[in-house]
C-alpha cells in the first residue's frame, strides 16, 4: 500500500440548540406527535368494561336483572353490580376454552388462580416483597390477594392506582371462599 493513499482524516462537528436555525427550535418539537389518536365514541372503558354501551346503573340495585351468567348477586353499590359477561376481558377469557363457559367462576382456571389458597400464598409473597405488609387477618389477605389476581388475570398488569371493576359473581365467589362480617366494597384510585 501506498503511505499517501493510506491517510486517516477524522473530523468533528459539535452543534447546540444554539446554532440551529430558528425553524428548528427545540421548543417546537411536540410530544406524542406519532402516537394514535384516540377515536371519538371509544375509551378506555369500551375495551375493559361493557359490551352494551352506556348502561343506567341505579336499576340495578336490590335485584340481578342485571346477571347473565345465573352467578351474581345483589351488591351494596350500583358499581359493583356487574356481570362477567359484561366485563369483555371476562367473556375473552371464557371464550378461549373449547367450551366456553357461562361464568367466569366456571372457567378451570378460576379456582387455581383465585380460590387456591397456596397460590395466593404465593402471590402474597410477591405483593410483600414489592410493597411491604399489610396487617390484615389471613382471611381479608387472601380476599384481597384473590381480587389482585383476578385482576391480574383478566387484564394483565395495570400499574400503579389503576383499578378495574370485578363481577359481581366472582367477588361473591370470593367472599364466600374467604368470609369476613365487614367488606369494603369497590373503591375508585
Amino acid at each position: 500500500m501506498d503511505e499517501n493513499n493510506s491517510e486517516l482524516s477524522l473530523s468533528f462537528q459539535s452543534s447546540s440548540f444554539e446554532s440551529i436555525e430558528d425553524g428548528d427550535r427545540a421548543e417546537d418539537i411536540q410530544p406524542y406527535q406519532f402516537e394514535p389518536e384516540l377515536s371519538e365514541g371509544s375509551s378506555e372503558d369500551d375495551e375493559d368494561l361493557t359490551q352494551n354501551g352506556d348502561v343506567d346503573m341505579e336499576p340495578r340495585l336490590g335485584n340481578t336483572n342485571w346477571c347473565d351468567c345465573g352467578h351474581c348477586e345483589s351488591m351494596p353499590t350500583a358499581n359493583e353490580c356487574i356481570c362477567c359477561q359484561e366485563l369483555n376481558r371476562m367473556t375473552d377469557k371464557m371464550e378461549e376454552l373449547p367450551s366456553p363457559t357461562q361464568c367466569i367462576t366456571e372457567h378451570p382456571g378460576f379456582e387455581p388462580v383465585c380460590l387456591n389458597q397456596y397460590v395466593l400464598e404465593t402471590a402474597y409473597y410477591q405483593y410483600r416483597q414489592q410493597y411491604g405488609e399489610i396487617q390484615v387477618t389471613t382471611e381479608e389477605r387472601n380476599r384481597y390477594t384473590a381480587y389482585r389476581q383476578l385482576a391480574r388475570w383478566g387484564w394483565g398488569y395495570l400499574g400503579k392506582s389503576v383499578r378495574v371493576r370485578l363481577s359481581a359473581c366472582a367477588t361473591i365467589a370470593i367472599r364466600n371462599k374467604f368470609q369476613s362480617n365487614q367488606y369494603k366494597g369497590f373503591e375508585e384510585a
